[in-house]
């Protein structure tokens, strides 16, 4: 018998068991070790998204070790440490079966499987993050998949802005404060990885004509409540998967995510979800 966390839907969190699993075409099955819940499934547990089939599997990226390889999954071998990037949920479970589109072998010696998944939460592709640099931004949500875009936007933009009721820890998410409400300010980018239903709706106005919006991909769904002020805007998904990326950004801040992003037993999540946080699967 295997287990995951997973929603009927949308609601409290439970741990359900399952039986078996299958390599198929083009698939590699995981041996989970760790399960980031980001915004997504925060959304999910608050029921601010619905899951279109049930149960929902919870956990946007998982890590652990292969234990087996379909046909055409090319690249992978069984006992490869794996990135699974399951932006819109399924992570979260004993075993798991990915697309290998969806998967990259990290077998990085100097790095655990936690620093690993930290490291792939964290991976966002390169060309998104250019798009910061010299720019006035505003960042904004309560997930780590902020803290890149914050990291190059505190180096290389013009000015950054958060707004702190709504941003993770605003005392490192550093930048000019504003409220949700402001509306005398636009920025050339502005990044969202917020589920919330005051933010999805008022933060996008904030975006300048012709500029960039860069969301969550939880987030996507949401944009029909969005106010948009402008004729022109270029919506962008965040993109992960770029590991040298995300361990130069790891290498700044590992000790604070370390000290401030909880490490929970599935049990426990299940009883008092928290959010952003990594479930240990290995107690499963």
């Amino acid at each position: 018998m295997y287990y995951r966390i997973a929603v009927n839907f949308c609601n409290t969190p439970l741990i359900q068991g399952f039986r078996g699993f299958v390599a198929r075409l083009g698939e590699v099955v995981v041996q989970v070790s760790y399960a980031y819940m980001s915004v997504a499934d925060e959304a999910y547990a608050k029921c601010l998204l619905v899951a279109k089939d049930s149960p929902h599997v919870m956990g946007t990226v998982a890590v652990g070790k292969v234990i087996a390889v379909g046909v055409g999954a090319n690249g992978f071998r069984e006992g490869d440490r794996v990135a699974a990037f399951t932006i819109t949920g399924g992570g979260a479970q004993s075993i798991l079966t990915v697309g290998a589109d969806n998967a990259i072998a990290y077998n990085a010696r100097e790095y655990d499987h936690l620093d690993s998944l930290i490291i792939a939460v964290l991976s966002i592709r390169r060309e998104l993050l250019e798009l910061v640099k010299g720019a006035n931004v505003l960042v904004v949500g309560k997930d780590l998949s902020i803290i890149p875009f914050t990291y190059v936007a505190q180096q290389h933009s013009l000015k950054v802005f958060t707004i702190p009721k709504y941003t993770l820890w605003p005392d490192v998410v550093k930048g000019e404060h504003i409220s949700v409400h402001e509306d005398r300010r636009f920025f050339d980018v502005v990044v969202m990885a917020s589920c919330d239903p005051l933010v999805v709706s008022l933060v996008p106005r904030l975006v300048r004509d012709g500029a960039t919006l860069i969301v969550h991909p939880a987030t996507r769904s949401l944009l029909r409540l969005a106010y948009f002020n402008v004729q022109s805007i270029t919506v962008k998904l965040m993109q992960f998967g770029d590991m040298a990326s995300g361990e130069a950004v790891y290498s700044r801040f590992k000790d604070l995510i370390k000290s401030r992003i909880p490490v929970v037993k599935p049990q426990d999540f299940a009883s008092k979800p928290v959010f952003p946080a990594i479930t240990d699967l290995q107690s499963l």
